[in-house]
């Protein structure tokens, strides 16, 4: 019996295409991870329209933060104007006319009391934004029914384009040099708490469009397997989901590493690792958007932009105030070790230096902290001019003589805590004389946008190294009141410590501001210690400006006394921990029903 020997070659086995991202869901399509890849199921129309109403989100709260502002600014300077006339009108500012800015403040305040941390309203936005991404989210998905394969490639792609439209927000919320900052006069910390909540929605939704991903992957049955197998099968072939699952592994450990009681305990190592895992996760979402050219792919530009734009903005601020032409020579610093394990820091800039009281900078010290910067307040700012000459004509008088900007010195108080200040102050502290002179550089002015000019009665409420952010405005508003250009007639300035050596702090520079004019009309200094010194209980001399009242302060008795004796309009303002500043700021919620009093809380959650 003969044998055929012809060989019958077998077809070959349909290779999906992978990176084919064209949309094609009819039963013809032989691709079996058609729902796993590409535009296939997704509903690219809805997914904008999503995108569109969340822009509409945030440009509303914008706007109306606009109108705000801009009513504010007015109201201070109608406040000023009239305080500045007579004693009469000052005198009418104790009520506040405008009854419409009388009811808002009690709502802010009354939610704010309730809270011990960022208790603000922009907390109510938030709540609306994230709930609203969630129901976005899921609403490709049916409510009664098992979802189909083309339901979860709606829902990765609808998680997929909101996590990538999140992203565009959370990286400028980060950012320090934000425009937003200056026109909106909302502080760095209140863009730092928007850019955590939101990145954790990043990570969220980026998890939800791995999980749909997977899922479909995960049940398709290709070359007699399913499973695992087939979800390895498509990342081997398919180089942009490789990198989508790298930033994704990015994006975790983001999310892991950024704990709050991480973040602050190791806050060094935190900014290292952060920076590196933002760096990986944009490297993975570029390429994973590029690869298959999507339409998402010019917000990852958009990211890259503004991080460009922050890199060239610091290092301006950074260049600026450290070099100078006309004097070759980089910011010197000095450390002096100082009593309650503190530190004097000043920077000799070579520029002179203009800021508002209530600023802070970032501070690098490359010998201590070689890969990050640290913020703190500017306690005290002095800038020496020199004389400029014509040597064609001499002046005829002292007025005749210009006076060009020169060196100046900037200070801060910064306490001994973790990681890099502990650092710091053992440096100071190792040296024979406390004092240490070294290399460094200072980025900013940042904020300080905050005027109490407006006022006639400002409390100014301190907690433990929160002194520095008070103290120059002391120095400011009684200045603007001896040229007549700040309605300030009484000043308190509160400040609680545990013990009477933290005068040493400010000490100097408390000398310096009674010496002014009229300091002793309008300025009154109340300092209360919780425990006495262990080192001189007793027999510390203190200035006779300062009230020393050994015992806690009843920060609702202060509050009620300056309320009902107040000057024009009442401010009050508090830096310290989140315990006094809560405490500050209840104290004044009682008294907002029948009282014109404005409230501003300083303080830092990095």
């Amino acid at each position: 019996m003969a044998v055929d020997s012809t060989f019958v070659s077998p077809q070959p086995a349909f290779t999906p295409n992978i990176d084919n991202v064209s949309a094609d869901p009819s039963l013809m399509n032989p691709d079996p991870f058609k729902f796993s890849h590409g535009f296939t199921g997704v509903d690219q129309p809805s997914n904008y329209i999503a995108v569109h109403i969340l822009i509409a989100m945030i440009l509303i709260p914008t706007l109306l933060t606009s109108a705000v502002r801009i009513a504010e600014t007015i109201r201070k300077a109608q406040r000023r104007t009239t305080a500045t006339r007579s004693a009469q009108q000052l005198a009418n500012l104790k009520i506040d006319q405008n009854t419409s800015w009388k009811w808002l403040m009690p709502s802010f305040l009354s939610y704010a009391q309730r809270m011990r941390k960022h208790a603000r309203p922009q907390a109510f936005i938030g709540i609306v934004y994230i709930f609203s991404n969630v129901a976005f989210c899921i609403a490709p998905l049916p409510l009664w029914s098992q979802p189909q394969p083309k339901d979860l490639a709606a829902f990765r792609g609808r998680c997929g384009t909101l996590a990538a439209y999140n992203l565009v927000l959370t990286v400028p919320f980060a950012l320090r040099n934000n425009p937003l900052i200056l026109m909106l006069h909302i502080s760095f910390d209140t863009f730092s708490t928007f850019h955590r909540w939101n990145a954790r929605l990043v990570v969220c939704e980026a998890t939800a469009h791995v999980l749909a991903f997977a899922y479909n992957a995960y049940n398709v049955e290709f070359n007699a397997s399913s499973g695992w197998t087939s979800v390895t099968w498509i990342l081997r072939h398919c180089f942009s989901f490789r990198m989508g699952l790298t930033a994704f592994a990015a994006f975790l450990m983001l999310s892991l590493h950024s704990i709050g009681p991480l973040r602050h305990a190791f806050y060094d190592t935190f900014l290292l690792c952060h920076r590196i895992g933002v760096f990986i996760a944009i490297i993975g979402v570029y390429f994973h958007l590029a690869s298959h050219a999507l339409p998402q792919l010019p917000w990852a530009y958009l990211i890259v932009a503004f991080l460009v734009l922050e890199i060239l903005a610091r290092a301006f601020r950074i260049l600026y105030y450290n070099v100078s032409r006309r004097r070759p020579c980089w910011t010197r610093v000095s450390l002096e070790a100082l009593p309650g394990e503190a530190t004097r820091v000043t920077f000799s800039l070579p520029r002179s230096w203009n800021a508002n009281p209530g600023s802070h900078v970032h501070v690098y010290l490359p010998r201590i902290a070689l890969w990050s910067s640290h913020p703190f307040s500017v306690a005290w700012t002095e800038s020496f001019g020199y004389t400029l000459l014509d040597t064609e004509k001499l002046p005829s008088t002292v007025t005749d003589i210009k006076i060009g900007a020169g060196l100046s010195t900037v200070s801060c108080i910064i306490r001994a805590r973790h990681g890099m200040t502990r650092t710091l102050y053992q440096l100071a502290q190792r040296s024979e004389s406390n004092a240490v002179s070294l290399w460094g550089a200072i980025e900013g002015p940042y904020g300080g946008f905050d005027s109490l000019d407006a006022h006639g009665t400002i409390v100014l409420f301190a907690g433990g190294v929160g002194i520095t952010h008070q103290l120059p405005f002391v120095r400011h508003l009684l200045a603007g009141h001896n040229n007549k250009s700040a309605a300030a007639r009484k000043i308190l300035l509160v400040w609680c410590i545990a013990h009477i050596d933290a005068l040493d702090w400010i000490e100097p520079w408390l000398e310096e501001v009674a010496a002014m004019d009229n300091f002793h009309e309008i300025v009154r200094i109340r300092v209360y210690t919780s425990r006495l010194s262990p080192q001189r209980p007793d027999t510390r001399p203190v200035p006779g400006y300062l009230d020393i009242r050994d015992h806690r302060c009843e920060i609702q008795d202060v509050v009620d006394e300056e309320a009902l004796a107040h000057v024009g309009a009442l401010i009050v303002t508090v830096c310290g921990p989140a315990g006094f500043n809560h405490s500050v700021r209840k104290a004044v919620r009682q008294k907002l029903n029948n009282h014109d009093i404005d409230f501003l809380e300083e303080a830092f959650h990095y």
